[in-house]
């Protein structure tokens, strides 16, 4: 069971949020062939301020609407398996 953690700035309509968790889920289901409806998550907003993401790391950009995503796996993927999921 794979948990994840969603954190975003506060603000954002519950439709964008249900969005991005829905984004990650399908991610999981099409490459790390998560089974259907293994689905955890926790999406937390956080006041302005409260994520410390720097404004520039391997020649990109950040804002203030940086997302940061958390994904517990338990053993069993190779890291052929995981690599597409994490763009390496």
């Amino acid at each position: 069971m794979p948990l994840v953690r969603i954190d975003l700035a506060a603000g954002k309509p519950a439709q964008y949020r249900q969005a991005m968790g829905d984004i990650v889920y399908r991610a999981m289901v099409e490459v790390l062939k998560s089974p259907e409806d293994d689905k955890f998550q926790v999406l937390t907003e956080h006041p302005l301020g409260d994520l410390n993401v720097a404004k520039s790391y391997l020649g990109i950009e950040h804002t203030s609407d940086a997302i940061l995503i958390q994904i517990t796996l338990n053993l069993g993927r190779s890291t052929e398996q995981n690599a597409p999921f994490i763009g390496a």
